[in-house]
């Protein structure tokens, strides 16, 4: 028996299908969120894409909300019936109630059935998986999970940012790693700070902002666990999975554009961590991004650097850029840690 879905459906709007785990959730916003974040995408539909996105996860990502959204998926609304006022001399003539056939009634028997299972069943989903899902969740951000050793040397403490960052209330109670970018670090040191973003409820993500929207902006985030740099890999036709170098279309290219997106991995980008770089030239704009994970400490972090900042980097795309690519690489090893 299939529900009635609702105009707008939060899977469809996240992209992922209605069985998928938080993780998955988690890593479904993610990837959304780097195509339609309006300090990203300068499409003018992008904010209100960006919003959907937002309302869905809200939900997805609690396991209450969650089981309730689903529960109300598959459940009919009863229809309204509006009431004729009938003049009070008319006489009303009620027919009889029509009986049943047989075969109606072994069908309601069968429909009445089935909802009762579908109802346990969504309540055993709510009970059992999404609470697993969520223990497995929070088990990363306590950094719970079995880590490797470190594959780049321990960072060194956080001396010489600005008091912003050394004060800010949420990245101090962060529960993960927090990387920030010194005072003498180019191309973060000639920009100012715009915003920070720190929290610990549901994903746990921290992001400091540099620049203005309007000509450029050099940004540093982490999220805990790998999910997120798994999530971020871009997909790009005909890319082999183990493939250094691979060229594609981005948003907005229209088709027989030249390839608009650089996916970069070479060896050591980011010590010997996983890691790969992006550079994107469209939308009127130039875009470098470098993604790593740190094994070390369960934290995938990612650099963006958009227009007049990512141009320092290369503005054109150019057949194997290795060189560009490194030099962005480089930044993630010169990131220090908060204490």
């Amino acid at each position: 028996m299939r529900g009635t879905l609702s105009p707008t459906d939060l899977y469809r709007t996240l992209q992922v299908e209605p069985n998928a785990d938080l993780e998955a959730i988690h890593a479904a916003y993610r990837r959304l969120a780097r195509l339609y974040h309006p300090d990203l995408n300068p499409r003018p539909e992008a904010a209100e894409r960006m919003r959907a996105i937002n309302a869905a996860y809200r939900v997805l990502r609690d396991p209450r909300q969650r089981a309730a959204y689903d529960a109300g998926r598959f459940l009919r609304p009863a229809p309204v019936v509006a009431t004729v006022p009938r003049p009070a001399t008319r006489t009303v003539v009620i027919p009889p109630p029509k009986q049943e056939t047989a075969l109606e009634r072994r069908v309601n028997r069968i429909v009445a059935v089935l909802g009762v299972i579908l109802i346990v069943l969504i309540g055993l989903y709510a009970a059992i998986v999404i609470p697993r899902a969520e223990r497995q969740f929070q088990a990363d951000v306590r950094g719970e999970r079995p880590t490797v050793a470190a594959t780049l040397p321990p960072r060194a403490v956080a001396a010489n940012v600005p008091s912003r960052l050394t004060s800010d209330a949420g990245l101090r109670s962060f529960p993960g790693t927090v990387l920030v970018a010194p005072t003498s670090l180019a191309p973060f040191k000639d920009l100012p700070i715009m915003r920070l973003d720190a929290t610990s409820q549901g994903i746990a993500r921290y992001a400091v902002y540099y620049g203005d929207i309007t000509t450029g902006i050099a940004s540093i985030s982490g999220l805990i666990g790998r999910a997120s740099f798994d999530g971020s890999l871009p997909r790009i036709q005909d890319c082999a999975p183990d493939a250094t170098y691979c060229t594609g279309a981005t948003v907005g290219q229209k088709p027989g554009d030249p390839p608009g997106l650089e996916l970069f991995r070479p060896e050591h980008l980011v010590g010997d961590n996983p890691a790969f770089a992006t550079h994107r030239v469209c939308c009127n704009g130039v875009y470098w991004s470098l993604s790593w994970y740190e094994p070390g400490t369960n934290m995938s972090y990612e650099i963006d650097l958009s227009r007049t900042v990512a141009s320092q980097f290369g503005s054109a795309s150019a057949d194997d850029d290795v060189s560009a690519a490194k030099s962005v690489g480089a930044l993630a090893g010169q990131m220090v840690r908060l204490p």
